[in-house]
């Protein structure tokens, strides 16, 4: 499908908020038994004959890539690899200007799966690892072997290039391995390591998350490994109140610009959300408020027009989190308030922070909210320069835009006459971003299109 193919859909409305992440459950179909499991995911074959079809999620891709190309696409499940369609999702998405990426248990992921996908356009993979104990592993995981499978496609990936995502659910089991995490996570080439923190919805329900205390010594071991690890990133999931831990830590450092201003808090409804495999449109996986379903409706008639997204949009956030002086920078789970309270703007009941009524800090603008479309001429830009742009990622386009421009300008003593934008340009300023960072943004998969 060419973008002159694409899906119209007849729906002309005003779109103000930007998706810039989007997860794609596939399937609930898959080959482990995970206790945490916020889908409920089995071996049912019965789950299959009401997944969306390979034209209709072909259709959705169309249909977000007419106002948001770029956007990330997370393909996911269940187990996405179980779908026989997989390559021909991720070809698609990628010739319409998606970036497609995969979250997976890796278990069916050989070195030939891993190539074919690469040469369809996938741009990355996520590969879940819940403990680096094997035994410890298979058994959270319900299956004898899953992880000297899952660290095998973990290898499969790195051999045929692709980058790596390793994604841990923390635990009482794993808290006492959060350090080991990132020394296995070197060792082993992964570009980025994602700790996620349980959302207690689905087979979730069943399991007692960590503690409030727990918690916050776990997100602020991570803020400290993330401040002193040069090659590798680290980064907190679904866990707001990381970006408050982050501020706390260093206010001026780039790490808490970059995690803990921009976008401020989780973006579910704002520039994320979640369709289920029967088309279901949700603020969040952890979430099961169906706003629409894309069977019934244009995608971006359910993004602009629900009126769920519109109070994630504008929210009136109660308890501590209505009294926070973080609350634009952090705003709390909504997912466990929703959980445990029963009401969507309560506070989150994993925070441990009481508010001490001080000033807030001040948010950056989001991403995805400057401009990253058609350069208005005030700052010229080569045609190599406008192609290299818009080859970097939809939610990093404008942030890194803008950036370009004030340097460009600033160097012409802001005349923009004088300030030209090229290739050699960009290079420049990236290779001072990663000096300022400690990182090499390549090997972290975020601004490779800077090179």
């Amino acid at each position: 499908m060419t973008q002159k193919q694409r899906l119209r859909t007849g729906y002309s409305g005003e779109t103000k908020f930007l998706p810039y992440l989007i997860a794609v459950n596939l399937t609930r179909r898959c080959n482990l038994k995970c206790e945490h499991c916020y889908l409920d995911a089995g071996a049912k074959d019965e789950f299959s004959a009401e997944e969306l079809s390979t034209s209709e999620l072909c259709n959705l891709f169309s249909e977000i890539a007419e106002k948001a190309e770029g956007t990330l696409i997370v393909l996911t499940g269940g187990e996405p690899l179980l779908r026989s369609d997989i390559s021909e999702l991720v070809s698609t998405g990628n010739s319409l200007g998606l970036r497609m990426v995969l979250g997976t248990n890796g278990l069916g992921l050989s070195v030939k799966i891993a190539q074919e996908l690469k040469a369809s356009g996938l741009q990355g993979v996520g590969i879940s690892l819940d403990n680096l104990y094997p035994e410890a592993h298979d058994k959270f995981r319900g299956v004898p072997g899953a992880w000297e499978k899952t660290l095998a496609a973990i290898r499969a990936c790195r051999a045929c290039g692709l980058h790596v995502q390793l994604h841990t659910t923390v635990t009482h089991q794993n808290a006492d391995q959060i350090e080991d995490f990132v020394e296995f996570a070197k060792n082993e080439g992964v570009s980025i390591l994602n700790f996620f923190f349980l959302v207690c919805t689905g087979r979730g329900q069943v399991m007692s998350d960590i503690s409030p205390e727990q918690y916050e010594d776990v997100l602020v071991r991570i803020a400290e490994l993330q401040r002193n690890t040069k090659s590798l990133m680290i980064q907190a999931r679904c866990a707001p109140h990381f970006k408050r831990i982050l501020y706390q830590q260093d206010p001026q450092s780039q790490f808490t610009r970059a995690q803990g201003y921009d976008g401020g808090g989780c973006p579910a409804a704002t520039h994320y959300c979640r369709i289920d495999p029967q088309g279901n449109v949700t603020p969040c996986p952890y979430m099961e408020n169906v706003v629409g379903n894309i069977r019934d409706s244009a995608f971006w008639k359910i993004w602009d027009e629900s009126s769920l997204f519109q109070d994630f949009r504008n929210p009136t956030l109660k308890g501590r989190c209505g009294n926070c002086e973080f609350r634009n920078l952090c705003g709390g789970c909504r997912a466990r308030a929703q959980e445990r309270y029963e009401d969507l703007m309560a506070e989150d009941p994993t925070c441990t922070w009481h508010p001490a009524g001080e000033q807030m800090p001040k948010t950056l603008p989001v991403a995805a909210d400057l401009p990253s479309g058609d350069l208005d001429g005030t700052v010229e830009w080569t045609p190599e320069a406008q192609k290299r742009l818009k080859r970097i990622p939809i939610f990093l386009r404008g942030m890194i835009r803008k950036r370009l421009e004030e340097k460009a300008l600033k160097l012409t003593h802001g005349l923009p006459e004088n300030a030209v934008i090229t290739p050699d340009f960009m290079a420049e300023h990236r290779k001072q971003r990663e000096h300022e960072l400690g990182i090499k943004f390549e090997e972290a998969n975020i601004t490779r299109s800077l090179s």
